[in-house]
């Protein structure tokens, strides 16, 4: 941290053109005129921008790695001390002037504000503030903003991290690594949770699918193809359906997007496409050769009782099957929102509201199947946010998601690389519409990662003209 006389020198100040006894500008005075707040903080307070930096990196690389999961939150805490140290000792609290002036983050503030203020109302606001505990990793874009335009390190992190989780899934499956719980033998999820494992290894594979063309080289293409073909894998075994889906749409919706939108890339969408097939071929003759096809038997074994249960109605009634306990979960969702449509429920409110909707317990349905009233949850990101905090909570949400693809879309002609968040967040906008969980911890953490893109804001040219 920079010392009290080293906040802001003559010696990072580019002086004006008036006479050498006249003192040099405020950093504020040159904001006023133009100056950019972010790189005038990082010039007056080196040291300080890059133990910043360096936080936000390690936060990201954590923020996969499910077996360790207080260390996502241990870099977090860290950015929020420094930042306050650099606000305060460091004297760059200036840093944080144009904060107002992204709508992402403005709208992530209005999102905890929002939630917060929801427990007011709430049936149960003692887990309603435990749900609120869950949406604290909204506050990154806030702690890391000097060093939010540093995305594409913090990406790279995340990218380390994520290819380290495919790598553990693969592993316990083949059991080289000892699943503790032995009902999770069937779907490996590194002690993280299923939906969470598996959104983390599909925008892994995105990212080494897109990063082939979008970086190459030897070396880059590689480590890509390896990485691609590890957390494929991963994502077949840990056998999320909606992971399936989502993969398929952002890899679809990314090639196409790139050959609309970047001239350039579309020279090189060959080299992508061969490499991620050939990823995907090394993943099948892996999983042939050394795990006697169960990565293929793992597809047929989710995928066709799905398609039963989508055809037998009769199971809706008796609670039987994930995909109809899913339906009957959204149907209840719809009807909580009807009650309270305007301000709904309340964090925490949902599991009071959902006991008295008809067939989801067996004292409404004594022939049916009792579901745990501890999983009460619309098993949609979408119906849990709207029942939650009502059409207004829904309404940011959605503000910040069609806010942040819009700002991605418009850099990419400029800026090839924001297609990788933009398919990361597209593959956790469609897992999302199958689980509320992902707005909670891990999830909400992964959200943002992917927001951080669009809600930096980018660098201003003027400084020398303003100075």
């Amino acid at each position: 941290m920079a010392q009290r006389h080293h906040a802001y020198t003559p010696r990072h100040t580019v002086t004006t053109a008036s006479t050498n006894s006249e003192a040099p500008p405020t950093p504020r005075a040159l904001i006023a005129r133009g100056a950019d707040a972010i790189e005038l903080a990082a010039k007056a307070d080196p040291f300080g921008d890059r133990i910043h930096t360096i936080l936000f990196v390690l936060w990201a690389f954590t923020l996969p790695l499910g077996t360790i999961p207080w260390a996502k939150d241990v870099f977090f805490g860290g950015l929020i001390g420094w930042s306050v140290l650099r606000a305060t000792v460091g004297h760059v609290d200036y840093a944080w002037a144009g904060i107002f002036r992204s709508p992402l983050a403005v709208l992530l503030m209005a999102w905890i504000a929002w939630s917060s203020t929801s427990l007011l109302w709430s049936p149960n606001p003692e887990f309603g503030a435990d749900q609120l505990g869950g949406l604290r990793m909204l506050a990154i874009p806030i702690v890391a903003w000097p060093v939010l335009r540093k995305w594409r390190f913090a990406l790279g992190g995340f990218m380390l991290g994520g290819t380290i989780v495919g790598a553990g899934i693969v592993a316990q499956f083949v059991g080289w690594i000892d699943i503790h719980d032995p009902t999770q033998d069937f779907r490996p999820d590194m002690s993280m949770g299923v939906w969470a494992a598996g959104l983390v290894c599909s925008a892994a594979f995105v990212g080494h699918y897109l990063l082939i063309g979008l970086k190459p080289g030897t070396t880059a293409v590689v480590w890509h193809i390896g990485g691609s073909s590890l957390v494929i894998m991963a994502v077949v075994l840990n056998a999320t359906r909606s992971c399936w889906i989502a993969l398929f749409v952002a890899s679809i919706g990314s090639t196409l997007i790139l050959m609309v939108l970047s001239p350039l890339m579309r020279r090189r969408l060959f080299l992508i496409l061969t490499a991620a097939t050939a990823g995907i071929a090394i993943a099948a003759t892996l999983d042939d050769a050394f795990l006697d096809s169960r990565g293929a038997t793992m597809i047929l074994r989710r995928t066709a009782p799905a398609i039963a249960e989508l055809r037998d109605a009769s199971a809706l009634d008796v609670n039987r099957g994930s995909v109809n306990y899913r339906r009957k979960m959204w149907n209840g969702g719809r009807n909580l929102i009807t009650h309270r449509p305007l301000i709904g429920w309340g964090l925490g409110g949902l599991s009071t509201g959902l006991l008295n909707q008809p067939g989801l317990t067996s004292r409404h349905n004594p022939k049916g199947t009792s579901i745990n009233e501890g999983q009460f949850n619309p098993h949609s990101s979408y119906l849990y946010q709207a029942a939650s905090t009502g059409l207004i909570g829904f309404g940011i949400m959605a503000s910040t998601l069609i806010i942040a693809i819009g700002l991605m879309v418009s850099r990419i002609h400029k800026t090839p690389l924001n297609i990788i968040p933009l398919s990361m967040l597209t593959i956790w906008i469609v897992v999302s519409a199958f689980e509320s969980t992902l707005l909670s911890g891990v999830g909400v953490g992964l959200l943002v990662m992917f927001l951080i893109p669009a809600a930096a804001t980018r660098p201003k040219t003027e400084l020398e003209a303003a100075s």
